[in-house]
């Protein structure tokens, strides 16, 4: 990257981070059940061409990459909203909240498009002036999608904008915007959870050589990695991946949710 480049995304960077706290739940309960995605008529008509727009322009995104990057954007998306929503059914959180979790997952690194297509690929481990950089795609993408969207009231906008801006974060407070876990709602604590899992499953130059099956992932996240995540429903989410018995998984925590 040039020095013009890291310029300009350093002057970038300093019109970002300004918002710190999170947008209204969806619902009491924290999971989006107050609306079905399939017959409600602002979802089908606003969000969902929106969401195929946003999935299409990931595509044209991940065109412009090299050719052998491992882990393209826009397939991301689709295996973590089919994880989140599989992990929902198995909560017994029925079809309507998982279907409505899978249509927010799938949008929820749109702000990558908005940053240099040379700032993912690179094949040393990135240092943190980089690191920092690609983080704010969080912020790039609950801004595009508020905008978008900033006449509409509607809790799958809230849904959606926490996911987007809010998925790196901890259960410990040391994500990005250092929000504690006991506030996160508990639909961003899965996306976190099946986000990192599925970005530490795909082969990147910098792990150098570090096993990212998924046993050997599920295994990280619950030891080394455990305080990121909610532990009930990282539990879950490990059963959910585990279809044999798996090392990862650890006695089922009490119901945090």
């Amino acid at each position: 990257m040039t020095n013009k480049k890291m310029t300009d995304s350093s002057n970038h960077n300093a019109e970002i981070g300004k918002r710190r706290s999170l947008y209204p739940p969806c619902s009491k309960s924290g999971w989006p059940d107050n609306f079905d995605f399939e017959s409600d008529e602002t979802c089908q008509t606003l969000f969902k061409p929106y969401i195929e727009k946003v999935l299409q322009k990931l595509e044209e995104y991940d065109a412009r990459r090299p050719q052998d990057t491992a882990y393209i954007f826009h397939q991301h998306a689709k295996r973590v909203a089919d994880d989140v929503k599989e992990t929902c059914l198995y909560l017994g959180l029925g079809e309507k909240v998982a279907n409505n979790m899978y249509w927010a997952l799938l949008i929820h690194d749109l702000g990558k498009v908005h940053l240099p297509v040379d700032i993912w690929d690179i094949p040393e481990k990135p240092q943190d002036d980089i690191k920092a950089r690609r983080r704010t795609h969080t912020e790039l993408g609950a801004d595009e999608f508020e905008n978008k969207f900033s006449g509409i009231d509607h809790p799958f906008k809230n849904l959606a904008l926490n996911i987007i801006h809010f998925h790196h974060e901890q259960m410990d407070g040391n994500g990005p915007y250092k929000i504690p876990g006991e506030k996160l709602p508990p639909a961003v604590k899965l996306a976190s959870i099946v986000e990192a899992f599925d970005g530490w499953s795909t082969p990147r130059p910098h792990f150098n050589g570090r096993d990212v099956s998924p046993p050997a992932v599920l295994v990280r996240m619950n030891t080394e990695k455990a305080h990121m995540f909610d532990p009930m429903l990282l539990h879950a989410f490990s059963k959910v991946k585990c279809e044999e018995p798996c090392p990862a998984l650890i006695p089922a925590p009490e119901p945090c949710i």
